[in-house]
């Protein structure tokens, strides 16, 4: 199965993923002007594909799509996996596509957002009673079709009313109409349907960079700790305060703590959500390791958050923290 999706433009049209450098094409942005472009890069992957959706040339979030199953992915993830295939050298295959915003943010709607549901499920082989049928229930939101081979197109609605689409070889010369009767016969056995809410904004995603870095304070933090009671004892500690803070910040619970000592895991979340899950995971750890321990809290994250001062305060995590800190 191949994945196809909407596009206005192939800035790169398929290829081996072998022969591309997707670092490169994900920095192109920093650089070009002329590369500050919206859409997506399309990776394929046996059956599995990855989607990296860029605004103005910035990675912004990222998603998978396989046979039975969708979600978000992690950014990082996506180029870890993406980097491992590639020096194995298998026949992966990578595209770059350019589209408008308006269409990856339906995209992102049925890759991000549980289907609607209703009582009696939309029949694409019956278009007369379709589009009436999203009309009486004032649907707002995109309408996704697909052939079950990987092909996929998107509707968007407002009140019920059609507000426009993004189809996959399309013709432009044909008018809409024509190609969407073409489209339902042609598909009338196979065509699948399904509704999702619709997205007010683009969601984005923390980069790589950003996890990394949160990976770099937790560590730091640990470190410290163990100096004063010990590797297991550290590890123990953080783990327990990571329990407390994933009841409310769920993506706490998306890094690793390995026995070894070592962070590791790809939330996926925003800056503001990663930062709060971080800030609120530490809170619980250190005030733990105070009233345990006697261990200063602010003075552990001085030591372990002084290099990155600038860009965690950019980002408000100090003062996401119960401690006066002398950064």
């Amino acid at each position: 199965m191949i994945y196809r999706f909407p596009q206005d433009v192939a800035y790169l049209p398929r290829t081996r993923l072998s022969y591309i450098n997707l670092p490169g094409i994900l920095s192109d942005g920093k650089r070009e002007r002329a590369a500050r472009v919206s859409g997506y890069v399309a990776i394929q992957l046996g059956e599995r594909c990855f989607l990296i959706f860029l605004r103005n040339g910035e990675a912004f979030h990222a998603a998978r799509i396989e046979p039975g199953t969708r979600g978000p992915a992690a950014l990082s993830e996506v180029l870890r996996i993406v980097g491992t295939e590639s020096e194995r050298g298998e026949n992966g295959q990578i595209g770059y596509f350019g589209a408008p915003e308006e269409q990856l943010r339906a995209m992102l709607a049925t890759l991000l957002e549980p289907a609607v549901l209703w009582d009696e499920p939309l029949d694409p082989a019956k278009p007369d009673h379709f589009f009436p049928r999203l009309r009486e229930k004032r649907f707002t939101g995109t309408l996704e079709l697909s052939d079950g081979g990987g092909t996929y197109h998107y509707l968007s609605f407002t009140g019920g009313g059609f507000q426009g689409g993004w189809f996959t070889d399309r013709d432009a010369s044909v008018a809409l109409p024509d190609f969407l009767r073409t489209l339902f016969h042609a598909g009338a056995t196979g065509l699948r349907a399904a509704l999702y809410p619709a997205l007010d904004e683009l969601p984005t995603q923390a980069g790589p960079g950003f996890v990394d870095l949160y990976r770099r304070i937790v560590g730091g933090v640990m470190r410290d700790v163990a100096g004063s009671i010990g590797r297991e004892g550290a590890i123990a500690l953080m783990r327990r305060g990571q329990a407390v803070a994933a009841l409310t910040h769920p993506v706490a619970a998306s890094f690793e703590l390995t026995d070894e000592g070592r962070v590791a895991g790809d939330p996926v979340a925003s800056p503001e959500g990663l930062t709060e899950g971080v800030a609120a995971w530490l809170t619980e750890a250190l005030i733990s390791a105070s009233d345990h321990y006697g261990i200063d809290p602010g003075a552990v994250v001085e030591r372990a958050a002084r290099d990155s001062r600038f860009v965690l305060q950019e980002h408000g995590f100090f003062s996401r923290l119960p401690w006066a800190l002398a950064l």
